[in-house]
């Protein structure tokens, strides 16, 4: 709104002017914010969400579905690794940041590497915010980042895994990533993959998983207590290759 000139007295200075321009922008500034927040409408907003009590109802009603786990690697590889993994789960955060991530680009993302990784969410319930998480990794997915928002999930999980509201920390994951944030946020707002996320759920608890992170590696369970996880699961791949170099078995068949 224009401001009137005052009818008397001596005028402001150019200085006060200024000062005052500033506080009315930094109000308008606030009040868009506050709109934004209050409204859900964030970049990573997670107001159509499910609680995580509202998430349990979905999960008991869902039929496991081994297909919504997110897949990278040859999908011809000889051995299949399967990963259930809360992104809240410090322990998860721990694995994936160093013991995951350096298996994947040496056996996993290389051409034609030996084998195919699958991520699974599997929402623990204790933690308020994995649904926001894992609903963000898989709208970044529709963008072809999936794994490296993963990633960065993991990376920045202190930042946001007890935030009261991780919608803009999410969001930020997205801008620094370079996504289409209107695309992003139209995914979230629609909680399109709550299914998938209930669903791979629901498979996890099939195989008996009840903890993260879990692995199988050719559907064997695997135990990373007391062991060194990458030396561990790498001294296994080794000898599943050898055994399938000795028995004459096809690179690619299982």
């Amino acid at each position: 709104m224009a401001q009137k000139k005052p009818q008397s007295g001596a005028p402001k200075s150019g200085s006060d002017n200024k000062v005052f321009y500033l506080i009315g922008a930094a109000i308008i500034i606030a009040g868009i914010g506050w709109l934004v927040t209050a409204r859900g409408g964030g970049i990573g907003s997670t107001a159509a969400l499910p609680t995580p009590a509202e998430f349990e109802g979905l999960a008991a009603t869902a039929q496991p579905d081994k297909s919504v786990g997110i897949p990278l690697g040859d999908p011809n590889a000889p051995i299949e690794i399967m990963e259930f993994a809360d992104y809240s789960c410090p322990h998860c955060a721990s694995f994936s940041s160093f013991a995951g991530k350096l298996l994947r680009q040496n056996y996993v993302e290389t051409g034609g590497g030996p084998v195919r990784w699958l991520s699974f969410d599997f929402v623990l319930g204790g933690f308020p915010n994995t649904i926001p998480a894992s609903m963000a990794a898989r709208c970044a997915g529709e963008q072809g980042a999936y794994w490296p928002y993963h990633d960065m999930l993991f990376a920045r999980q202190t930042r946001w895994y007890t935030a009261a509201n991780p919608s803009g920390m999410l969001g930020e994951i997205a801008e620094d990533l370079g996504l289409d944030t209107g695309a992003f946020r139209s995914c979230m707002s629609e909680a399109r993959y709550i299914d998938e996320i209930a669903a791979a759920r629901k498979y996890g608890e099939s195989m008996g998983v009840g903890s993260t992170p879990t692995l199988f590696l050719n559907g064997q369970r695997l135990s990373l207590e007391g062991v060194e996880p990458y030396a561990y699961i790498e001294s296994l791949i080794q000898a599943e290759l050898a055994a399938r170099a000795s028995s004459g078995a096809p690179e690619g068949s299982e």
